[in-house]
Parts: C-alpha cells; sequence; structure tokens
C-alpha cells in the first residue's frame, strides 16, 4: 500500500526496564490511515487486487468498506478510551 498506510511510522520509546512502547494517538492514526486506503480502494465497487503474500488477493468492495468501517470504529472507541484516561489523576504522580 502507498498511501497513509506505506508512509505510517509509529515512535517507539524502550524505558530502562526494556519495554516497548508507542504513542496511542499513533495507533489511532494508523487504524484511520488503513481505513482511509481500504475507503479509497472501494470506491468503485465490484472488486479489487490487492498485493498479498506474494500474489494478489482480490477483494470485494463491500468487504473492503466494512473492514474500513470497523477500523474507524475502532479508533473511534480508543480515543474515547484516552479521552476518558486523560481525565483521570495519574496514580504515578500525586
Amino acid at each position: 500500500m502507498s498511501g497513509p498506510v506505506g508512509r505510517a511510522l509509529l515512535d517507539v520509546v524502550k524505558s530502562r526496564e526494556g519495554q516497548l512502547y508507542i504513542a496511542a494517538e499513533g495507533v489511532g492514526g494508523l487504524l484511520r490511515g488503513i481505513a482511509e486506503e481500504y475507503t479509497a480502494l472501494a470506491g468503485p465497487g465490484g472488486s479489487v487486487r490487492v498485493p498479498g503474500d506474494g500474489e494478489e488477493v482480490e477483494l470485494d468492495c463491500t468487504t473492503l468498506s466494512a473492514l474500513a468501517a470497523m477500523l474507524n470504529a475502532q479508533a473511534d472507541d480508543l480515543d474515547v478510551q484516552l479521552i476518558h484516561m486523560a481525565g483521570q489523576p495519574n496514580p504515578h504522580h500525586p
């Protein structure tokens, strides 16, 4: 994919303990970017061929539209959780 997904980069931070972290906002943006590409592919209707595991795969546009809607819903749910968490006190910092 060459659109937002092909260019998506998530900054990774490593803690002193070796745990890897990425910003949740980046995950939401990635989900929306994938959804945007699926929506663009599904636009004309019918089916579309996309690169798969070493070969092209044919996907119907109804499925792509449904996947895009699900990814946008996941990004929206993530946003709601982040907004809720932002309003909570940080247990690690009084």
